[in-house]
């Protein structure tokens, strides 16, 4: 099978979607420590809000949406579901609003009730089933959808450094999360696919560069990480892979890799998650002799050398589904526009990217206040064009504007 599919082999381009996304990370276990859980949809108060934040989206000029179904609601026993809240809020944002969804699957947790989280060896099973069911449900309201949502950014808290269930640390800990993860989206992709729903596959993107030859190899280790949910998932994934050599040290086997080249799935498109302000880190050494990460931040430049080697790595369709800048208003105008025009003069060049995202379109809480002590209020992060107010912003006004523009 190959890479790329067939709908976009005829037509490359594709429709531009203009969309925003409302932070949708579900971390429902209590931390052991501060007892607190990462719901960003119930910090925000958006279950509550739901129709007036879609009601304030629609005023925004998009015509798409990333969002998500929180599935340790929707499924709070083995067995047993609950999609009363989705079936109020879907319908009222696709039909009331006329706005097009990209449904989150899974925006990181796993439900309660799977007590080893990506540990259970059922994990694939268990998703692959929850997955039939939206589709099942919502089919035909939904014409997109991610089936994981950066699978290398829950490697990293779940896997490598113990923040999330089921708590694992170091390299075999990422790889069994990548692992479970892997399986479990295989699965979802084809059950999508063949339902007729295009998959946005999202993961973060990009990496660590050296500044000094000894980091080299772990800088080359960072970029690679942040590609291998692709590689895998199209089983273009070979033993000369420039990290085959860890990834088999830490628990990816010969059987692994014959598998998923042997269920192989195309990308529709590829979701490209880009901060500008931390998405790449420089390697250096410290004043106490170890390695130091420090933010490294080349404004478009980064970017648009990204989506170049992406594109002439993997050929495929791509959409920015989050970009934004943190707590600073000026750097986050200058942002939006230039970001913008950055992906609208690709496109007119025939690089294939379809859909420009803000994300998060409301400001959102810091993961960190699931996992230190204090108020939620000291962990407010400042990205989307309406704080938790829903008091709006000189962004809300200037993306309106850069869509009309765009569309005239």
């Amino acid at each position: 099978m190959g890479i790329v599919s067939n709908h976009f082999k005829n037509n490359p381009r594709g429709r531009f979607h203009w969309a925003c996304g409302i932070e949708d990370t579900f971390i429902a276990d209590p931390h052991p420590v501060t007892g607190k859980r990462l719901d960003e949809y119930e910090l925000t108060g958006h279950y509550d809000r739901w129709k007036s934040d879609f009601d304030l989206v629609e005023g925004l000029g998009v015509d798409t949406v990333r969002w998500g179904i929180p599935w340790y609601k929707v499924s709070p026993a083995k067995g047993s579901w609950d999609w009363s809240w989705i079936d109020e809020a879907l319908p009222y944002l696709v039909k009331g609003k006329g706005v097009n969804v990209i449904l989150d699957l899974m925006h990181y947790g796993t439900p309660l009730w799977m007590e080893k989280s990506y540990l259970d060896p059922d994990y694939p099973s268990h998703i692959e089933e929850y997955t039939a069911r939206v589709i099942d449900r919502y089919g035909r309201l939904v014409s997109m959808a991610t089936p994981y949502n950066e699978p290398h950014t829950v490697c990293e808290f779940a896997g490598n450094r113990g923040d999330w269930p089921p708590y694992l640390k170091g390299m075999a800990g990422y790889v069994a999360v990548f692992r479970a993860v892997l399986y479990g989206a295989v699965r979802q992709t084809k059950l999508l696919q063949e339902a007729g729903i295009e998959c946005i596959h999202v993961e973060c993107s990009g990496g660590s560069w050296a500044r000094e030859p000894q980091y080299e190899r772990q800088a080359l280790v960072d970029r690679s990480l942040q590609a291998l949910y692709w590689d895998f998932l199209t089983g273009t994934f070979t033993r000369e892979h420039p990290i085959a050599d860890l990834l088999m040290e830490h628990g990816i086997t010969n059987r692994d890799i014959d598998y998923f080249a042997t269920h192989s799935r195309t990308i529709d498109v590829m979701g490209v998650n880009f901060y500008p302000q931390f998405s790449y880190q420089e390697l250096t050494t410290s004043p106490d002799g170890g390695m130091l990460r420090q933010n490294h931040q080349e404004w478009t430049t980064e970017l648009e050398e990204l989506l170049r080697s992406r594109y002439a790595r993997y050929g495929v369709p791509m959409m920015i589904t989050e970009t934004s800048v943190r707590d600073n208003p000026a750097l986050r105008s200058q942002w939006l526009r230039d970001s913008t025009a950055l992906i609208l003069k690709l496109r007119k060049e025939g690089m294939p990217l379809i859909g420009y995202t803000w994300f998060p379109v409301f400001d959102m809480y810091d993961w960190d206040y699931r996992t230190v002590a204090g108020e939620k209020d000291q962990f407010e992060a400042k990205f989307g064009f309406w704080n938790q107010d829903r008091i709006a912003n000189e962004g809300a006004g200037l993306y309106r504007e850069i869509i009309r523009q765009a569309r005239s």
